[in-house]
């Protein structure tokens, strides 16, 4: 295989990978967006109920976003294999490390927010989830 052969395969992988990102991205706010708008239209649910599925949709959409984090950095190190250079590797360490942060925080707030549904604060059905008891007001 020529070297053009390979940049070009390389190039074609990167692209793939970076539109796999951008479709779960848009999978991930397409969906939060239609849970959403269908918790609002149910009409009255207790307000337990909405805070207990709001945080639910929130993790679904913090899943997919760090899915696509993880395959935007994983394509940025593909594209640095078609162009070595020092500068291209300083930008590709700046933008895995700002990546990087940017997933450590968003799983962060997601495992907080799964801990605090799960820590009986509120169970979907306006039910303290550790007791079964109402929840205090």
């Amino acid at each position: 295989m020529s070297i053009e052969t390979i940049h070009s395969v390389v190039t074609v992988v990167f692209y793939a990978i970076s539109l796999t990102g951008v479709i779960v991205v848009a999978w991930g706010v397409t969906e939060a967006v239609y849970r959403f708008l269908a918790l609002k239209l149910e009409g009255h649910l207790p307000h337990a109920r909405i805070v207990a599925a709001t945080a639910r949709i929130r993790e679904r959409l913090g899943s997919h976003l760090l899915l696509a984090l993880d395959l935007f950095i994983g394509a940025d190190i593909i594209k640095s294999v078609v162009t070595p250079g020092w500068e291209n590797i300083a930008m590709l360490g700046a933008i895995v490390v700002i990546r990087i942060t940017l997933s450590y925080f968003l799983e962060r707030e997601m495992e907080h927010t799964h801990l605090s549904a799960q820590s009986g604060r509120l169970a979907a059905d306006g039910t303290r989830a550790d007791r079964g008891e109402p929840p205090a007001h």
